[in-house]
């Protein structure tokens, strides 16, 4: 191969590994939801404070609430 065809074939390769990592990801996320987010939700909604006072350990902080009841509703909308 010459300098020329291998310069244009460079981007077609990066082009296809990018691909190929987004592939991987999107299969190995959706593995996870499939498998894992039911136990997780259970998890997140079943195990109370320690100082009793009905907040959960991920209400205390407003970030991390707000992406549970996210996790919750995309696992009720995914078996409506």
């Amino acid at each position: 191969m010459s300098n020329k065809e291998i310069t244009c074939i460079k981007p077609f390769k990066i082009i296809a590994l990018t691909l190929l990592i987004v592939l991987i990801i999107n299969l190995s996320y959706k593995l996870f939801l499939r498998r894992y987010l039911k136990s997780t939700v259970i998890w997140c909604l079943g195990i109370a404070n320690t100082d009793r006072n009905d907040i959960m350990w991920w209400q205390v902080s407003p970030l991390l609430e707000r992406w549970v009841w996210q996790l919750v509703d995309n696992y009720e909308s995914g078996y409506e």
